[in-house]
């Protein structure tokens, strides 16, 4: 967010000697040091606290929390997933996305409009899903709400794909599922780590034929607008739909979005009548999407892959229990 390193790294200094920010530097098993990280120090607390109108923790307590993070196996995740977001922004600055546009939010700049934490969007949602992140992207008038799954390419692709389950509530009765995926307000992007990882990732997902659209993409594409750019897959049947395409024409290829970015697949689910399959037939959570995904399901092939989510039990809902605030809306009480 700042127009150069050295003047990012002057402001950084500055509120780490205000105790605002905190800084190590850890250092590297094979010898030497890693850059500098840096974390919110207990004056920084203090101030979201009365931002809040919560009570800060003890000094002990937080210096704790500093020390678990720096010592987290998962750092290097949560560095990858703060570098994806910091990349979207990075690009909306030199872009000038960054302009006001007059739209349904009054004057709403283009580009990374929300960037939530996974322990935010865990806590809205009640626990439902656990995405790594969440985001609304804002560009040529179109709003796009995506959680994201950060990919380090550890893990097997099978679990990877699996964790699509939970934002269709796989496993629970049909009625619990629709439940589930009428108060997502945004689909999936899974970012992984190369072109071939992502080849096997599509060909896992489509065997989930999740109703929450998915889009994938590799690190390695090499584009110089980094996710922000034309990297993204929708994984769908349709040829056409699996095009690569910019972040900010996602909303486009997958039928649409609400003015608070959720998918109109998604925003539709809750007037569609329940499917006449049983409860513990796999197809009945397939059925009643759309008729392009259910000709495909019935010749065996893949639909579009998608997202879920719940509301912040504070919020206020509509009859069928979407939040009226979404995740970009939050508002803590005071």
């Amino acid at each position: 967010m700042f127009p150069s390193i050295s003047r990012a790294q002057h402001r950084l200094l500055h509120l780490a000697d205000l105790g605002v920010l905190w800084r190590t530097q850890p250092y590297r098993a094979e010898g030497g040091s890693k850059p500098f990280h840096y974390l919110l120090g207990y004056r920084g607390v203090e101030l979201r606290a009365a931002h809040n109108g919560t009570s800060p923790p003890r000094p002990a307590a937080h210096a704790d929390r500093l020390r678990r993070i720096l010592e987290s196996p998962r750092l290097g995740h949560l560095l990858g997933v703060n570098q994806f977001f910091a990349d979207l922004a990075d690009y909306a600055r030199r872009s000038g996305l960054g302009a006001f546009a007059a739209d349904a939010r009054d004057f709403a700049r283009e580009g990374l409009h929300t960037w939530r934490s996974e322990e935010s969007i865990t806590e809205f949602y009640g626990n439902k899903i656990t995405p790594d992140g969440y985001g609304c992207w804002h560009e040529h008038g179109r709003w796009l709400g995506f959680f994201l799954e950060h990919d380090t390419g550890t893990e097997p692709l099978r679990r990877v794909a699996d964790k699509i389950d939970r934002y269709t509530g796989s496993g629970k009765p049909y009625t619990d599922r629709l439940d589930v995926a009428q108060r997502l307000a945004g689909m999936v992007l899974i970012w992984t780590t190369s072109a071939r990882r992502e080849q096997g990732l599509r060909k896992a997902l489509q065997a989930k034929h999740s109703p929450v659209p998915v889009a994938t993409a590799s690190r390695k594409h090499g584009h110089p607008d980094g996710p922000a750019g034309e990297v993204w897959s929708v994984v769908t049947a349709v040829p056409e739909q699996a095009r690569r395409v910019r972040l900010g024409e996602l909303p486009t290829v997958i039928g649409g979005t609400t003015d608070d970015g959720t998918p109109r697949v998604l925003a539709e689910l809750a007037t569609r009548p329940p499917s006449p399959l049983d409860d513990d037939d796999e197809g009945a959570y397939l059925d009643g999407v759309t008729d392009e995904m259910r000709e495909a399901n019935r010749h065996g092939l893949d639909i579009g892959d998608l997202v879920l989510t719940d509301p912040d039990p504070d919020e206020d809902t509509t009859s069928h229990g979407t939040p009226t605030r979404q995740p970009w809306q939050r508002r803590r009480p005071a």
